[in-house]
């Protein structure tokens, strides 16, 4: 289903959402000028609801809380249609905030109990795309030095600069313009740095520099896996972060031509002091948690609210069924049946996120009407 068809269809009529199928049971969906985002569906009839850990995401979604604590109470957060009514806003979180601030940390049953309460899943129509990020790491240095000359740019303090496409700033146009946050040995780790939006510089000294996104020059992004499809050099089902690394250095004469096809240009900011087992900063703010932190389209599904993701392990194939919160957004992501999972730092995670291609299903939890803030 093509996303623009996908997403008229999440938040249309009573009429076209009982065109959408469903493999579990279901409740009756609301109806009226207000139609919910696909078919209610119990919570607890979700796959694989009963085995996955849903203490865990709760954790994730009380550090969600913190950060909308602290916004205004009419601070947009995204979504569209219901969705929007009823999460889209941040003071709209605070009833059921307060009511995980209640709920013992690591308690199974009193997590399953909390969020089948306060919320209701609403199976999102279509086939989605469930697709994994991470934070790479390179080695690198905070100062040009010989084997370290490819700049990650912090954002340019001039907005006029910040426009300019890969390829001007490839040639230069912000040599001594915009500051460096670090240097990397290769341009094609710096390329993927960007594409995953954080990362780990390792430093000469040993010191990790953790590195996260500081906006982008609003150019156009293409995914470099279909420009090497195109050319032939890929097979559609060999498209992953490995392979496309492999293929840009092992093809350095062609690399930056074909990197150059994606005009967008992420610049990078220097984090500070962060716990090693906690992420960047998502789009929401807070600290990303590996496999319980999902990046989603900000205009179709708003960020703070829980999503039920109904997938399987690209690795071993098993079904990989799991509650997240959403945290962050992506260039690359569009429509509300797609979703990106942030799977942490280092070799596990980069094997199962670089793999991550994976076709599922989208359960959107809202807040149930009682509860709505």
């Amino acid at each position: 289903m093509k996303l623009r068809r996908a997403l008229a269809l999440i938040f249309a009529s009573a009429s076209a959402l009982a065109l959408s199928a469903c493999a579990i049971p279901q409740q009756q969906a609301e109806t009226g000028p207000n139609a919910a985002p696909g078919h209610i569906v119990a919570l607890t009839s979700l796959p694989g609801w009963q085995q996955d850990n849903q203490a865990a995401a709760l954790a994730s979604f009380v550090i969600s809380c913190k950060q909308l604590a602290l916004m205004p109470p009419d601070s947009a957060l995204g979504g569209t249609g219901l969705a929007q009514e009823r999460a889209g806003q941040a003071g709209l979180w605070q009833p059921a905030c307060n009511a995980a601030k209640d709920v013992p940390p690591g308690d199974l049953t009193a997590a399953r109990a909390f969020f089948t309460t306060w919320f209701q899943a609403y199976e999102i129509p279509g086939q989605g795309l469930i697709t994994g990020y991470f934070e790479p790491e390179f080695p690198g240095s905070k100062n040009q030095r010989p084997g370290y000359n490819v700049p990650l740019y912090a954002k340019p303090p001039v907005a006029a600069l910040a426009n300019l496409t890969r390829t001007e700033i490839d040639d230069g146009a912000l040599t001594r313009k915009a500051p460096v946050t670090a240097y990397v040995t290769n341009p094609v780790d710096a390329f993927m740095l960007q594409i995953q939006g954080s990362g780990r510089i390792l430093l000469p000294d040993g010191r990790i520099l953790r590195v996260g996104f500081d906006g982008q020059n609003g150019q156009p992004y293409t995914p470099i896996g279909r420009v090497l499809v195109q050319m032939g050099a890929l097979k559609p089902d060999d498209v992953s972060y490995q392979t496309i690394s492999a293929w840009l250095k092992s093809h350095p004469g062609q690399a930056r031509e074909v990197m150059e096809q994606n005009q967008r240009y992420v610049f990078m900011r220097p984090l500070g002091s962060l716990p090693a087992n906690e992420g960047a900063p998502g789009a929401l703010g807070v600290p990303l948690t590996a496999g319980r932190s999902v990046a989603v389209d900000k205009s179709a599904l708003p960020l703070g609210a829980p999503l039920f993701i109904a997938t399987t392990d690209p690795v071993t194939g098993r079904a990989m069924d799991q509650l997240a919160i959403i945290q962050d957004t992506g260039g690359g992501i569009h429509g509300p049946d797609r979703a990106d999972i942030f799977f942490g730092a280092g070799a596990d995670a980069e094997q199962i996120a670089g793999s991550m291609r994976q076709a599922g299903t989208l359960y959107l939890l809202l807040p149930k009407p009682q509860q709505a803030g």
